[in-house]
Protein backbone atom coordinates (compact mmCIF):
# COMPACT_ATOMS: atom_id res chain seq x y z
CA UNK A 1 0.00 0.00 0.00
CA UNK A 2 1.17 3.52 -0.77
CA UNK A 3 0.62 6.71 1.18
CA UNK A 4 -1.42 9.34 -0.63
CA UNK A 5 0.15 12.61 -1.69
CA UNK A 6 -1.77 15.52 -0.13
CA UNK A 7 -1.82 18.89 -1.87
CA UNK A 8 -3.64 22.06 -0.92
CA UNK A 9 -5.45 24.84 -2.79
CA UNK A 10 -2.48 27.21 -2.52
CA UNK A 11 -0.52 24.87 -4.75
CA UNK A 12 -3.00 25.32 -7.60
CA UNK A 13 -1.77 27.71 -10.28
CA UNK A 14 -4.28 26.99 -13.04
CA UNK A 15 -6.21 24.22 -14.69
CA UNK A 16 -3.75 22.93 -17.27
CA UNK A 17 -2.58 19.34 -17.07
CA UNK A 18 0.76 18.94 -15.30
CA UNK A 19 2.53 17.65 -12.22
CA UNK A 20 1.77 15.24 -9.44
CA UNK A 21 -1.92 14.87 -10.24
CA UNK A 22 -1.22 13.53 -13.72
CA UNK A 23 1.24 10.99 -12.39
CA UNK A 24 -1.24 9.60 -9.85
CA UNK A 25 -3.45 6.64 -10.71
CA UNK A 26 -6.12 7.66 -8.18
CA UNK A 27 -7.13 11.33 -8.29
CA UNK A 28 -9.18 12.26 -5.23
CA UNK A 29 -10.88 15.46 -4.13
CA UNK A 30 -11.41 16.01 -0.38
CA UNK A 31 -13.78 18.47 1.24
CA UNK A 32 -14.60 18.60 4.92
CA UNK A 33 -13.95 19.78 8.43
CA UNK A 34 -11.01 19.48 10.83
CA UNK A 35 -10.98 15.66 10.64
CA UNK A 36 -9.62 16.26 7.12
CA UNK A 37 -7.75 19.51 7.83
CA UNK A 38 -6.45 19.99 11.37
CA UNK A 39 -7.69 19.69 14.94
CA UNK A 40 -4.41 20.63 16.59
CA UNK A 41 -0.96 21.96 15.84
CA UNK A 42 1.18 20.33 14.54
CA UNK A 43 -1.43 19.37 11.96
CA UNK A 44 -3.05 15.99 12.45
CA UNK A 45 -5.81 14.60 10.22
CA UNK A 46 -7.27 11.45 8.66
CA UNK A 47 -6.11 12.13 5.10
CA UNK A 48 -2.47 12.05 6.16
CA UNK A 49 -2.86 8.42 7.24
CA UNK A 50 -4.57 7.10 4.10
CA UNK A 51 -2.90 4.48 1.92
CA UNK A 52 -4.01 2.97 -1.38
CA UNK A 53 -3.00 0.13 -3.66
CA UNK A 54 -2.03 2.61 -6.38
CA UNK A 55 -0.38 6.00 -6.40
CA UNK A 56 -2.92 8.55 -5.16
CA UNK A 57 -3.10 12.31 -4.99
CA UNK A 58 -5.64 14.08 -2.79
CA UNK A 59 -6.49 17.73 -3.36
CA UNK A 60 -7.52 18.78 0.14
CA UNK A 61 -10.03 21.65 0.37
CA UNK A 62 -11.09 21.00 3.99
CA UNK A 63 -11.63 23.90 6.40
CA UNK A 64 -11.50 23.58 10.22
CA UNK A 65 -14.94 24.09 11.74
CA UNK A 66 -16.79 23.75 8.45
CA UNK A 67 -20.35 22.39 8.45
CA UNK A 68 -22.34 20.38 5.94
CA UNK A 69 -24.85 23.25 5.83
CA UNK A 70 -22.19 25.85 4.96
CA UNK A 71 -20.54 23.57 2.39
CA UNK A 72 -23.80 22.98 0.57
CA UNK A 73 -24.70 26.68 0.60
CA UNK A 74 -21.34 27.70 -0.84
CA UNK A 75 -21.28 24.99 -3.48
CA UNK A 76 -24.72 25.91 -4.79
CA UNK A 77 -23.65 29.52 -5.20
CA UNK A 78 -20.21 28.78 -6.71
CA UNK A 79 -18.57 30.50 -3.77
CA UNK A 80 -15.58 28.27 -3.15
CA UNK A 81 -12.88 26.22 -4.86
CA UNK A 82 -14.82 23.02 -4.25
CA UNK A 83 -17.58 24.22 -6.57
CA UNK A 84 -15.20 24.73 -9.47
CA UNK A 85 -13.26 21.52 -8.85
CA UNK A 86 -16.51 19.53 -9.00
CA UNK A 87 -18.62 21.09 -11.71
CA UNK A 88 -16.77 23.69 -13.77
CA UNK A 89 -16.63 22.67 -17.44
CA UNK A 90 -12.82 22.47 -17.28
CA UNK A 91 -12.65 20.75 -13.89
CA UNK A 92 -10.47 17.65 -13.54
CA UNK A 93 -12.20 14.29 -13.62
CA UNK A 94 -11.86 12.93 -10.10
CA UNK A 95 -11.95 9.22 -9.33
CA UNK A 96 -13.76 9.93 -6.06
CA UNK A 97 -14.79 12.74 -3.73
CA UNK A 98 -14.06 12.31 -0.01
CA UNK A 99 -16.20 14.23 2.47
CA UNK A 100 -16.09 14.83 6.22
CA UNK A 101 -19.11 16.83 7.37
CA UNK A 102 -21.87 16.72 9.97
CA UNK A 103 -19.91 16.86 13.21
CA UNK A 104 -19.82 20.64 13.40
CA UNK A 105 -23.49 20.83 12.48
CA UNK A 106 -24.08 18.88 15.68
CA UNK A 107 -21.83 21.16 17.72
CA UNK A 108 -23.53 24.28 16.36
CA UNK A 109 -26.95 22.82 17.23
CA UNK A 110 -26.09 21.88 20.84
CA UNK A 111 -27.59 25.04 22.43
CA UNK A 112 -30.97 24.14 20.90
CA UNK A 113 -30.59 20.39 21.35
CA UNK A 114 -29.77 19.99 25.03
CA UNK A 115 -32.41 20.39 27.71
CA UNK A 116 -31.41 20.91 31.33
CA UNK A 117 -33.32 20.71 34.60
CA UNK A 118 -34.11 17.02 34.08
CA UNK A 119 -33.34 14.03 36.28
CA UNK A 120 -33.38 10.99 34.02
CA UNK A 121 -31.29 7.90 33.25
CA UNK A 122 -32.15 8.11 29.53
CA UNK A 123 -29.88 10.24 27.35
CA UNK A 124 -32.68 10.95 24.89
CA UNK A 125 -34.66 12.77 27.59
CA UNK A 126 -32.04 15.54 27.59
CA UNK A 127 -32.53 16.21 23.86
CA UNK A 128 -35.20 18.44 22.36
CA UNK A 129 -36.91 16.27 19.72
CA UNK A 130 -37.77 19.16 17.40
CA UNK A 131 -34.20 20.47 17.42
CA UNK A 132 -32.90 16.94 16.79
CA UNK A 133 -35.26 16.49 13.86
CA UNK A 134 -34.12 19.81 12.42
CA UNK A 135 -30.47 18.76 12.73
CA UNK A 136 -31.05 15.42 11.04
CA UNK A 137 -33.12 16.94 8.25
CA UNK A 138 -30.48 19.62 7.77
CA UNK A 139 -27.67 17.09 7.36
CA UNK A 140 -29.67 15.10 4.80
CA UNK A 141 -30.65 18.25 2.90
CA UNK A 142 -27.05 19.52 2.85
CA UNK A 143 -25.63 16.35 1.37
CA UNK A 144 -28.53 16.18 -1.08
CA UNK A 145 -27.60 19.63 -2.37
CA UNK A 146 -23.95 18.63 -2.79
CA UNK A 147 -24.91 15.47 -4.71
CA UNK A 148 -27.33 17.45 -6.87
CA UNK A 149 -24.56 19.90 -7.67
CA UNK A 150 -22.17 17.05 -8.54
CA UNK A 151 -24.77 15.69 -10.95
CA UNK A 152 -25.40 18.89 -12.89
CA UNK A 153 -25.65 18.16 -16.60
CA UNK A 154 -22.51 20.15 -17.37
CA UNK A 155 -20.44 18.63 -14.56
CA UNK A 156 -17.40 16.57 -15.63
CA UNK A 157 -17.79 14.65 -12.35
CA UNK A 158 -21.44 13.75 -12.72
CA UNK A 159 -22.07 10.46 -10.94
CA UNK A 160 -18.57 10.15 -9.47
CA UNK A 161 -18.65 8.38 -6.08
CA UNK A 162 -18.72 10.39 -2.87
CA UNK A 163 -17.37 8.74 0.29
CA UNK A 164 -18.46 9.98 3.72
CA UNK A 165 -17.39 8.84 7.20
CA UNK A 166 -19.26 8.81 10.49
CA UNK A 167 -17.69 10.22 13.67
CA UNK A 168 -16.35 8.17 16.54
CA UNK A 169 -17.55 8.67 20.10
CA UNK A 170 -16.12 11.90 21.50
CA UNK A 171 -16.18 12.25 25.28
CA UNK A 172 -17.15 15.65 26.72
CA UNK A 173 -14.07 16.74 28.66
CA UNK A 174 -11.91 19.74 29.52
CA UNK A 175 -9.46 19.20 26.64
CA UNK A 176 -9.22 22.09 24.14
CA UNK A 177 -7.22 22.19 20.93
CA UNK A 178 -3.67 23.27 21.74
CA UNK A 179 -0.48 24.33 20.00
CA UNK A 180 2.19 21.75 20.83
CA UNK A 181 0.04 20.59 23.75
CA UNK A 182 0.68 23.94 25.47
CA UNK A 183 -1.40 26.92 24.36
CA UNK A 184 -5.18 26.45 24.11
CA UNK A 185 -6.57 27.93 20.90
CA UNK A 186 -10.12 26.56 20.67
CA UNK A 187 -12.62 24.44 22.57
CA UNK A 188 -13.65 22.48 24.43
CA UNK A 189 -16.83 22.23 22.41
CA UNK A 190 -19.12 19.69 24.07
CA UNK A 191 -18.73 20.01 27.83
CA UNK A 192 -19.63 23.75 28.08
CA UNK A 193 -23.00 22.94 26.47
CA UNK A 194 -23.71 20.11 28.92
CA UNK A 195 -23.37 21.96 32.21
CA UNK A 196 -27.07 21.68 32.93
CA UNK A 197 -26.96 17.91 32.41
CA UNK A 198 -25.90 15.63 35.30
CA UNK A 199 -22.21 14.83 34.87
CA UNK A 200 -22.75 11.03 34.91
CA UNK A 201 -24.94 11.43 31.81
CA UNK A 202 -22.40 13.30 29.68
CA UNK A 203 -20.89 10.24 28.01
CA UNK A 204 -24.26 8.64 27.28
CA UNK A 205 -25.66 11.90 25.90
CA UNK A 206 -22.66 12.44 23.64
CA UNK A 207 -22.88 8.86 22.40
CA UNK A 208 -26.60 9.21 21.71
CA UNK A 209 -26.14 12.38 19.67
CA UNK A 210 -23.22 10.97 17.67
CA UNK A 211 -25.28 7.88 16.92
CA UNK A 212 -28.15 10.02 15.67
CA UNK A 213 -25.80 11.95 13.36
CA UNK A 214 -24.40 8.62 12.14
CA UNK A 215 -27.92 7.35 11.43
CA UNK A 216 -28.60 10.47 9.38
CA UNK A 217 -25.40 9.98 7.41
CA UNK A 218 -26.03 6.27 6.85
CA UNK A 219 -29.53 7.02 5.57
CA UNK A 220 -27.97 8.92 2.68
CA UNK A 221 -26.90 5.71 0.94
CA UNK A 222 -30.54 4.75 0.41
CA UNK A 223 -31.64 8.09 -0.99
CA UNK A 224 -28.65 9.54 -2.86
CA UNK A 225 -26.93 7.97 -5.87
CA UNK A 226 -23.26 6.98 -5.77
CA UNK A 227 -22.71 7.93 -2.15
CA UNK A 228 -20.99 5.54 0.25
CA UNK A 229 -20.96 5.99 4.04
CA UNK A 230 -18.13 4.34 5.98
CA UNK A 231 -19.00 3.70 9.63
CA UNK A 232 -16.00 4.48 11.84
CA UNK A 233 -17.72 4.44 15.23
CA UNK A 234 -16.31 2.45 18.11
CA UNK A 235 -12.75 2.21 16.83
CA UNK A 236 -10.97 4.58 19.22
CA UNK A 237 -9.96 4.29 22.86
CA UNK A 238 -11.94 6.80 24.89
CA UNK A 239 -10.80 9.32 27.48
CA UNK A 240 -11.68 10.16 31.05
CA UNK A 241 -14.27 12.94 31.39
CA UNK A 242 -11.97 15.14 33.50
CA UNK A 243 -8.94 14.97 31.21
CA UNK A 244 -7.45 18.28 30.12
CA UNK A 245 -5.18 17.09 27.32
CA UNK A 246 -4.33 14.27 24.98
CA UNK A 247 -5.70 10.94 26.19
CA UNK A 248 -6.60 7.57 24.73
CA UNK A 249 -6.80 7.96 20.96
CA UNK A 250 -7.88 11.61 21.19
CA UNK A 251 -5.77 14.75 20.80
CA UNK A 252 -8.47 16.85 22.46
CA UNK A 253 -12.19 16.68 23.15
CA UNK A 254 -13.40 16.13 19.57
CA UNK A 255 -10.29 15.42 17.46
CA UNK A 256 -8.46 12.09 17.28
CA UNK A 257 -4.70 11.96 17.75
CA UNK A 258 -2.21 10.69 15.15
CA UNK A 259 -2.69 7.23 16.67
CA UNK A 260 -6.45 7.64 16.43
CA UNK A 261 -6.39 8.63 12.78
CA UNK A 262 -4.08 5.68 12.06
CA UNK A 263 -6.94 3.47 13.24
CA UNK A 264 -9.70 5.29 11.38
CA UNK A 265 -8.00 6.00 8.05
CA UNK A 266 -7.50 2.38 6.89
CA UNK A 267 -11.21 1.58 7.13
CA UNK A 268 -12.12 4.67 5.13
CA UNK A 269 -9.32 4.28 2.58
CA UNK A 270 -10.04 0.57 2.12
CA UNK A 271 -13.63 1.36 1.14
CA UNK A 272 -12.44 3.89 -1.43
CA UNK A 273 -9.68 1.61 -2.70
CA UNK A 274 -12.00 -1.39 -3.06
CA UNK A 275 -14.53 0.63 -5.02
CA UNK A 276 -11.94 2.05 -7.40
CA UNK A 277 -10.16 -1.27 -7.93
CA UNK A 278 -13.47 -2.98 -8.69
CA UNK A 279 -14.46 -0.57 -11.43
CA UNK A 280 -14.76 -2.29 -14.81
CA UNK A 281 -11.56 -1.81 -16.77
CA UNK A 282 -13.52 -0.41 -19.72
CA UNK A 283 -15.03 2.25 -17.50
CA UNK A 284 -11.58 3.12 -16.22
CA UNK A 285 -10.29 3.55 -19.76
CA UNK A 286 -13.31 5.66 -20.70
CA UNK A 287 -12.76 7.87 -17.68
CA UNK A 288 -9.16 8.54 -18.67
CA UNK A 289 -10.09 9.32 -22.27
CA UNK A 290 -12.80 11.81 -21.31
CA UNK A 291 -11.11 13.46 -18.37
CA UNK A 292 -11.00 17.22 -18.24
CA UNK A 293 -7.85 19.27 -17.75
CA UNK A 294 -5.93 18.62 -14.57
CA UNK A 295 -4.32 21.09 -12.20
CA UNK A 296 -0.98 22.80 -12.28
CA UNK A 297 0.71 22.66 -8.91
CA UNK A 298 3.24 25.00 -7.40
CA UNK A 299 6.41 23.46 -5.97
CA UNK A 300 5.92 21.83 -2.56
Amino acid sequence: MRSARIVGPRQIKGRRARGVLNRSEFKLLAKGDSWFSSGSFPVCNMLQQMQFSRSACILNLAIPGDTAAAMSERVQNWRDEFSFQVAAPDAPRWDAILMSAGGNDLIDALPQLIRGGINSKRASDYVDPDALHALEEGIVASYSRVVGFRDRKSSPNRGDPIFVHTYDYAMPSCAPARIYDLIAVDGPWLSPRMREVPHPMWAALSRYLIDRVAQSLRSLEAILPNLVVVDTRGMLRGVEPDTRGRSGDWQNEIHPSHAGYRKLAPRFAEAVNHHLECRPSAARVAQVSTSGPSIEFAPI
